[in-house]
């Protein structure tokens, strides 16, 4: 993907799972949904259906709409018809806390299926299941628009190694690894597997020329492993308000219509709605906090994103090329420019750069100062 597709360098998301999630299906910031960290496991706590999601413009627009793997965005046994009512036709998902107990994302998984709980046996594999649900999903829709939504268990933790490809991902290990990052590079060859798989699918079809796919990821690395950029070793950061804990990659790939290559721009997982709305010719009928950023993917002039704004839980921070500055009042001077740099996390105190920290602390509390969307119709 990253050799035939866009490959965007400077694309963040939230430290976090659920906070990304929701943004990216919403085009909305955590700090106007409210959903600013890991959902609680309370009762009647859900993602409203009221938040209008991708799900709800491409089904309403026409498309057969599908979603499998994570949902995690309230409980099943008490929000049964969940993802239909945040525009899903058909859906396969982990349960995630199904009537009390917290179900397993891998082996002897406890899967959602179109209404249906089932219950794998401890051979069975839950991204397995996914898997074979989005290719299903694209079979029987190859005739019409589908738009699906595959947010993977895999490469989450808890570090398994799953039932196939052992011998592949081995065979790329240096001999340093650790037994979680030897795990954790299985899952990553597995996630692979599964990627290319769907995009050959879609070339039996002969939807390749017609189809886009993006790849992300919702959140930094997990802090247990250490990943290498080159000769740059980098531990994960996943949950801090870090480079490390909101950069995340991001690939589009659509051929003939989109132009391979590197993508500077900033590109911020809320612009996800807006982005792909523009591209399928849908007008969104409520204003959206993401930007249509269509014409980075097309390789055209257009109104480029100026910086990336992230709220996770009580934390904030607004980033630009060069600096970046946190809620704490902390002025970082971290030039994307290379990922030694950027990755360095160094603090500045330079009064000469005290203009830069003026004018993104303008930023940064107008960014604070939204209201929920439940404050907004009080």
């Amino acid at each position: 993907m990253a050799r035939e597709g866009a490959r965007f360098e400077n694309a963040y998301a939230t430290p976090l799972c659920t906070p990304t999630r929701v943004m990216i299906m919403s085009g909305l910031y955590p700090n106007r949904t409210g959903f600013r960290a890991l959902i609680g496991k309370g009762e009647g706590v859900r993602m409203p259906a009221s938040i209008k999601t991708f799900g709800h413009y491409f089904r309403a627009a026409g498309y057969k709409t599908g979603i499998t793997g994570k949902w995690q965005l309230g409980k099943f046994d008490e929000f049964p018809n969940q993802p239909v009512e945040h525009g899903f036709d058909k859906y396969c998902m982990w349960t995630w806390v199904y009537e009390g107990k917290k179900s397993s994302r891998y082996y002897g998984p406890q899967i959602y299926h179109n209404g249906k709980v089932i219950d794998g046996g401890q051979e069975a594999f839950g991204p397995d299941y996914f898997h074979d649900f989005a290719l299903d999903f694209i079979d029987r829709n190859k005739d019409e628009s589908f738009f699906l939504y595959y947010p993977m268990a895999l490469v989450h933790s808890p570090f398994v190694h799953p039932p196939k490809l052992g011998k592949l991902a081995r065979s790329k290990f240096t001999d340093d690894l650790d037994k979680k990052t030897v795990a954790f590079g299985h899952m990553i060859t597995y996630m692979d597997h599964i990627v290319g798989s769907i995009l050959a699918r879609l070339k039996k079809h002969d939807l390749d020329q017609n189809t886009l796919v993006l790849f992300t990821g919702d959140n930094g690395t997990h802090k247990n492993i250490t990943s290498r950029l080159s000769e740059l070793k980098l531990k994960g950061g996943k949950g801090s308000m870090t480079e490390a804990g909101s950069r995340v990659p991001l690939l589009a790939r659509w051929p003939g219509t989109i132009p391979p290559g590197a993508r500077e721009e900033f590109f911020c997982l809320v612009d996800v709605l807006p982005t792909i709305a523009s591209l399928a010719d849908i007008r969104l009928t409520q204003p959206v906090d993401g930007l249509d950023l269509s014409h980075n993917l097309l390789g055209k002039n257009g109104k480029d994103r100026k910086r990336v704004l992230i709220n996770y839980g009580r934390g904030y921070f607004v980033r630009e090329k060069r600096f970046r500055l946190n809620q704490d009042g902390k002025l970082y001077d971290i030039p994307v420019a290379s990922d030694a740099t950027r990755y360095s996390e160094k603090a500045t105190t330079d009064p000469k750069h005290d203009a830069h920290r003026h004018r993104l602390q303008a930023l940064l509390n107008q960014f604070m100062a939204i209201k929920t969307m439940e404050e907004d119709e009080k």
